[in-house]
């Protein structure tokens, strides 16, 4: 299980791939920075507003999800919630 160190809003300086559902999203654009370490080591990561978003939903404190996992696991909720997220 992993900890997590920081997770923080930033506005990306390049593009990046979102943890949570593997898409790449352009430089320029609010994203979640993470921190995580574990028995493996200390990595970071970045995450989407739709996957912050369904953690925060549909997760519970300690659950973990695998890269790309969110989206292909889900995708008609993910899906569901970026559009909710898009017409805000």
């Amino acid at each position: 299980m992993s900890e997590v160190l920081l997770w923080k809003e930033v506005k990306t300086r390049k593009p990046h791939k979102c943890y949570g559902c593997s898409i790449e999203y352009p430089k320029n654009i609010k994203m979640i920075y993470a921190t995580y370490v574990d028995e493996e080591g200390v990595f970071s990561t970045h995450w989407c507003k739709t996957c912050d978003a369904y953690i925060t939903k549909y997760f519970d404190r300690g659950d973990e999800t695998g890269e790309g996992e969110i989206l292909q696991s889900d995708p008609e909720r993910w899906h569901a919630l970026h559009e909710e997220l898009i017409n805000e």
